[in-house]
């Protein structure tokens, strides 16, 4: 069976700790996966493209604290085991 990129996402633990979690760990993966298969490969550019295609992640992602910005994206790729990413990929 065939799981969606936010149901696999959903099992990644959440490495970050204290006001580092104002964005939801979920939302923050969801916009690092599109913007990766979009050819973003910065920090920045991820950013940048969650802020030209606001009302189109809004849709379907919670963003309770606003967009992510590039230390967000920058503090969460510092964070995460990427042995633990892969494995749930």
């Amino acid at each position: 069976m065939i799981r969606s990129p936010p149901t696999i996402l959903r099992d990644v633990p959440d490495p970050r700790t204290g006001n580092a979690t104002r964005q939801a760990d979920l939302d923050a993966l969801v916009i690092v996966l599109t913007a990766s298969i979009s050819g973003c490969e910065t920090c920045v550019e991820m950013a940048a493209l969650v802020e030209d295609r606001d009302e189109f992640f809004r849709e379907f992602l919670s963003l309770p604290n606003g967009l992510p910005s590039h230390d967000s994206f920058s503090r969460l790729f510092r964070l995460i085991d990427p042995a633990v990413l892969s494995d749930g990929l």
